[in-house]
């Protein structure tokens, strides 16, 4: 009798401690980890799930828990109305740590912190958006929340709608 109960000690346990790690991943995700808890995040998975079934672009935020750059625009990011409003027309990933995809496509220039990138419906990014009035050398670099507003209305103009569906009409041949 005596090792059955041992069994179902350790089973329990282990079944424990495997759903606190599975509900740790789905709050992380959920969490906008100092971006805006009020904004819908998604993970990269999920976000292109969404992204082809609704037709809206992707914007993704890569960033490190450790990173001061990235600490720097998390205010300015959480704390404008603007950015909130328009990411109600976007599938918003956030990408922390390791999260982080291995894809050249998600480091067009580099591998610098924070990044922010966009994606058109069908989950491809579209490495012609960039920050404009940042620094020519750091294209998809944002450190204030108007760069990122900035940002967002050229990809929600580029990605969305009739101008996007006449760029790419041939694309489904």
């Amino acid at each position: 009798m005596q090792p059955s109960v041992l069994n179902i000690n350790v089973f329990s346990s282990l079944q424990v401690l495997f759903s606190l790690s599975c509900f740790h991943e789905i709050v992380s995700a959920a969490s906008g980890r100092g971006f805006g808890d009020n904004i819908h995040w998604r993970t990269l998975d999920d976000g292109k799930k969404e992204a082809e079934a609704s037709g809206l672009p992707i914007m993704v935020i890569i960033h490190k828990s450790w990173c001061g750059a990235c600490k720097a625009l998390k205010p300015k990011f959480a704390e404008s109305k603007e950015i909130s409003e328009l990411a109600h027309n976007f599938v918003m990933v956030n990408m922390e740590d390791e999260e982080e995809p291995k894809d050249e496509a998600f480091s067009p220039d580099g591998g610098y912190i924070p990044r922010i990138l966009f994606l058109d419906p069908s989950g491809k990014v579209h490495p012609e958006i960039t920050n404009k009035n940042g620094n020519p050398s750091y294209k998809y670099f944002y450190s204030s929340a108007e760069q990122v507003v900035s940002g967002m209305k050229e990809a929600q103009e580029k990605l969305t709608g009739d101008t996007f569906r006449q760029l790419h009409a041939g694309d489904e041949l």
